[in-house]
This record gives C-alpha cells, structure tokens and sequence, in this order.
C-alpha cells in the first residue's frame, strides 16, 4: 500500500505544482484588474479623484495625467450596479475624496450584468464585493473562473509575437494601439464600410427594466455625494462616427430623459459630453468605442481642466 501511494504521489505530483503554478501566474500576473486593486488599498486614504465605469473608462481616463491623486476603478464590462458596490465599499473610508467621475455613456443606463458574468468572482477576491454567491470553485481558485479567458492569457504569454501591454501603478495600459482602427491602417472609408456587421451586436439591448434599476443605484451614489460634499463629474465619453451612427433613437432619447431629470434636480452635478468631440480622430481610437493610449492622453489632460476648474470653487 505504501509502494503504491508513494508511486501515486510521484505521479500526480508534477500536475498539482502546475496547476499551483498557473493559479499563482493568473492570480499575481501584472493585469489591470490587479494594478487598481493593489493600488486602490495602498492609496485609499490619500485618494482625492475616484473613476468609475466600464471599459470605456478604463480605456479613457489615465491618472497618470491628472493632478488629484487619481484611482481609476473602471474595468471591462463593469456596469452601474458593480460601480455602486465598490463606491458604498470604499469611498466611506476615502476621507481625502474631492471627487467621483461617473461614466455616463450612450449604453450605461440599460446594460446589467446577470450572475453568469465570469468576472464577477475577480471582485470577489480583489474588491471583497459580491453582487451574487460565488460558487466555491470559483472562492478558491481564480483560474478555475474562466479557464476559456486564462487559457488565452497564458498562450499570448509564451507568444512572441503578441504584444506586451505595459501597465503603470494606476492598472492603465499606456500602449493600448492594436485593434480594429490599427488593423485597417486607419482608413475611415474601410471602416464606415465594415461598420454595420462589424457592430450589429455592440449594446444594442434594450431595457427599461435596467434603466429604473440603473438609475437608483445612479441617484443613490450621487445623494451620498452631495450629502457628503464630494463632487460629481458624469462624462460621456469620446466614440468613433461609425459607433455613433449605429446608437438607437430610444436609447438616446432615454439617456436625455434621465440626465435632463437629474441636473433640474441637482444643479450641483457636473455633465460634460465628449461623445462627438471633433478633437478627437480616427489616429486617437483603437475600435469604434474605446480611444487608444494616446488618445487617452489628450482626453484626460481636457478631464484634467475641468477638474480644475470645478475643484477650487467648492473650496
């Protein structure tokens, strides 16, 4: 018998260190999630600027360029339910907080994610929130979240001719250039032609039920600020004429309803649309709906302004 666990065990020993040794590299590996996560609890009570949002954000907004001392807690995906999760989770303990910068886009008030999210466990280990129960597969082991995503991340790992994002402390990756724009040598005719197919399926959900949804969790975070005396920046962000041409009348005109109602109600929130910004070209998008790294740049120095502009009249 013990031959035979002694055999077991040399047999089944190099799969355990593997398989160790990839939840290690997946859970510790230089990502944007866990840039912010790490810097976020380093900083939290010296933070004077929170970004919240989705990719678009994330992609947008580098505080790297902003004189407050910026966390940027946008990631891919990220709706307004786990924006107002992390915002009720830190934000009471951000006692030099001047400001929150809500990204309020064409598609945020009707999008919500569902329990299947496979990113929803990462906020569970980085964050300490949990919008719904972590299987316990997924509390133990990062990896076993999403092996299809890892998997990729492991591949272009070993790939050499993949390119290496560089991530600075804030978790913003400030060489973000290859995607569709790169691919067709920003030529705005190919891309006008490739647009329909290419973004047949990009936000295109409708929901009034997400919207209410939305728009509590939305009313509730800028209450608290108000109350609280921090300012509320909504910024809608800079998209490419192709994603512009393809956003649906109802959705527009919803959004408008929402943010009409919101600033009769409370003139202290600042709103900036950036959506169809002539300053920005096709050389400063990566895709349709995300602006590259230098875009990202020449959009966060204008943030910058307005953020200077509002901060020392609430002094």
């Amino acid at each position: 018998m013990k031959k035979f666990l002694r055999s077991f065990l040399k047999f089944i020993l190099p799969f355990i260190i593997l398989v160790v040794a990839i939840e290690l590299y997946v859970l510790y590996f230089p990502s944007t999630f866990n840039r912010k996560a790490h810097y976020l609890h380093d900083n939290i009570g010296k933070a004077e600027l929170l970004v919240l949002g989705s990719s678009h954000s994330q992609n947008a907004l580098n505080p790297e360029f902003l004189k407050l001392k910026t966390v940027n807690l946008a990631n891919p995906g990220q709706d307004v339910q786990i924006d107002s999760a992390l915002f009720f989770r830190y934000v009471p303990d951000m006692k030099q907080l001047k400001m929150v910068i809500l990204e309020l886009d064409y598609f945020t008030l009707e999008e919500k994610n569902d329990k299947e999210n496979f990113r929803l466990p990462w906020y569970k280990r980085f964050f300490g929130i949990e919008l719904y129960p972590v299987p316990l597969k997924d509390r133990i082991s990062i990896y076993a979240s999403s092996p299809s995503f890892f998997n990729k991340v492991l591949l272009d790992a070993i790939n050499p001719r993949k390119i290496t994002y560089h991530i600075n402390q804030y978790g913003f990756i400030t060489n973000d250039f290859p995607g569709v724009m790169k691919d067709q040598n920003f030529d705005s005719l190919s891309l006008a032609q490739t647009a329909k197919e290419r973004l047949k399926n990009t936000h295109t959900k409708e929901s009034v039920e997400n919207l209410i949804f939305n728009r509590s969790k939305l009313n509730k975070m800028i209450s608290y600020c108000i109350v609280n005396k921090i300012e509320v920046l909504l910024l809608s962000h800079p998209m490419y004429s192709t994603y512009i041409h393809n956003e649906l009348k109802g959705k527009i005109e919803r959004k408008k309803q929402y943010l009409d109602s919101l600033l009769s109600a409370a003139p202290s929130v600042h709103y900036y649309n950036y959506e169809q910004d002539a300053r920005f070209t096709v050389y400063d998008f990566k895709n349709d709906d995300h602006l590259n790294s230098d875009g990202a740049k020449k959009y966060t120095l204008i943030a910058d302004s307005i953020v200077g502009r509002i901060i020392p009249l609430s002094k």
